[in-house]
């Protein structure tokens, strides 16, 4: 499924070069900030299903571009893009037919990929220029946990505020938190802290410029791999995860009294692709969170 994941990104992004917009994010030339997630990328077997399902979940906006044969999608809200999608036929015998892919900003691809190659990951889409967006590339860490690297043509988008219906916040889940802290320490700089527990689990925070980016739990028994795990801000995440049942997904984990006072859940598009909605209403980091 990662190859032709690869193989389909590429032949989307290839055909999307007529679009008017950039396909990547909205930023300010010369402004880097490495370790932020800056772009969210969707494979999908059903597109149609994909933007019933996120439009009426989060409210979401699409913008078509790029060839017939392959088109790139612009995913939207009220306040900016959010990332983008693409058709990716389902492999045969694949349980899922939708997969999500999170991109951190780097100054240079190339060495990003060969931090990777040094340190036991996998170069599964190698470095390459696409008009409009920058520099990308898609590894696989030591563990298999796959996410992408963009270094952006136009710069990266400034932190602040998070609005509803963006990314606000992104969990690695690892078998081995502290080894799986040092490879992406390494590969972007990241500051490592220890965040809040839950009872038997201890959670790492990854940071730079002062900004907490990300976390690391440990692989739970109920998690087959490890992954990335994006998180859409909502105000409600309950009324989400309802509407996330209406539009005929499925919830895999509720909220719960003991996760963030019931407001974090993880849902399931109606392919499987597998994303996280919460509510940040208390802070409990000493660094402020910001995508």
């Amino acid at each position: 499924m990662i190859r032709l994941f690869a193989a389909w990104l590429l032949l989307a992004l290839s055909g999307a070069t007529a679009l008017a917009s950039p396909l990547g994010p909205d930023g300010n030339p010369g402004r880097t900030l490495p370790g932020k997630f800056i772009w969210f990328d969707l494979a999908t077997d059903d597109p149609v299903g994909a933007r019933a399902f996120y439009g009426a979940v989060f409210g979401w906006k699409f913008r078509e571009g790029g060839k017939a044969s392959a088109p790139y999608t612009l995913i939207e809200h009220a306040d900016g893009k959010v990332g983008g999608m693409f058709r990716q036929p389902r492999p045969e015998g694949a349980p899922a037919g939708s997969r999500w892919l999170s991109l951190i900003s780097v100054g240079n691809a190339e060495t990003a990929a060969r931090y990777v190659r040094e340190q036991g990951g996998r170069v599964i889409v190698a470095p390459r220029s696409v008009p409009g967006r920058g520099a990308h590339a898609v590894f696989a860490d030591p563990e298999g946990a796959v996410f992408g690297v963009l270094a952006t043509s136009d710069g990266d988008p400034a932190d602040g505020p998070v609005a509803d219906g963006d990314v606000f916040w992104v969990d690695l889940f690892a078998r081995e938190p502290d080894k799986a802290a040092a490879f992406y320490a390494g590969l972007a700089g990241y500051e490592v802290d220890d965040g809040e527990t839950i009872p038997g689990r201890t959670h790492l925070i990854l940071a730079t410029g002062g900004f907490a980016r990300a976390g690391i739990w440990p692989l739970s028994e109920s998690v087959r791999a490890p992954g990335w795990l994006p998180y859409v801000l909502v105000d409600d995440v309950a009324a989400a995860v309802s509407r996330a049942r209406a539009a005929g997904g499925k919830v895999l984990v509720e909220p719960r009294a003991e996760l963030l006072d019931g407001n974090v859940a993880v849902i399931a598009d109606p392919n499987g692709g597998t994303i996280g909605v919460v509510n940040w209403v208390v802070r409990t980091d000493a660094k402020e969170r910001a995508q």
